[in-house]
């Protein structure tokens, strides 16, 4: 038996006698800022890009989040011209990202997506993505200027699940080239930049009961910050139903 079976087996032991207090998030790829926004007591929480049994943890999942990090590749959503414009593409997250989207939608798991996970969930559902934001669009908004940038968003619509309910327009983080084109009519848009890029979506609960994303970074919000403390108590909320 390998380290890793093995690793998968206690966990699964350990769930096992522990069933009805603790809970499992997966995150696509894990990073530090988003464990410690995750981060809660009796809460498991699994780096899915360094385990190779992904069926193992998946029976285990109560919410997934799909996280920030590189551009998708356009073959996912049948373009060819934006290959020119991407970064490195990470075959092997593109795979697992779209087995974990389809698993949460599938048996209807509680899904956030950040950034690269709202680009990912929008493709993953039939949409598709502008290759480069300051070419395709403009330069009206900065989305990325050698790192992280900030700027407004404008709630179009009401989603107590991301905002407050009473605010209009808010200061996000943002870092990204790449953002949603074409959405999916199940996808609704609730928040759009002054240059009108999606900036947050959520899937109608006809089609799913809980799958929302953002296309800023919550989890380097900060803890005292609104939505990075409202994005985590819905999401929780949903789960321990």
């Amino acid at each position: 038996m390998n380290k890793n079976t093995l690793f998968v087996l206690i966990i699964t032991i350990f769930y096992s006698c522990q069933k009805k207090e603790l809970k499992t998030i997966i995150l696509s790829k894990a990073s530090e800022n988003y464990v410690k926004w995750m981060e809660k007591d009796n809460t498991l929480i699994l780096d899915a890009y360094t385990i190779k049994n992904t069926d193992s943890i998946l029976a285990l999942a109560d919410g997934i989040i799909l996280t920030g990090g590189e551009d998708i590749n356009p073959l996912e959503y049948n373009d060819t011209i934006n290959l020119a414009v991407c970064g490195d593409i990470n075959y092997q997250r593109d795979t697992l990202e779209r087995k974990l989207f389809d698993f949460a939608f599938e048996n209807k798991i509680p899904l956030i997506g950040v950034c690269r996970g709202m680009q990912m969930m929008n493709v993953a559902s039939g949409g598709s993505l502008y290759g480069d934001i300051p070419t395709e669009i403009g330069t009206k908004v900065i989305h990325r200027n050698n790192g992280e940038v900030k700027h407004e968003i404008v709630l179009t619509d009401t989603c107590s699940l991301i905002f407050p309910l009473a605010i209009d327009t808010i200061m996000v983080n943002s870092w990204h080239h790449q953002g949603l084109k074409i959405i999916p009519n199940h996808l609704r848009v609730i928040a759009r930049s002054f240059d009108g890029l999606p900036e947050a979506v959520v899937m109608e609960k006809s089609v799913h009961p809980f799958m929302i994303a953002v296309q800023f970074h919550p989890e380097r919000l900060g803890k005292e910050n609104v939505i990075h403390q409202t994005m985590k108590s819905s999401f929780y909320n949903e789960i321990r139903k």
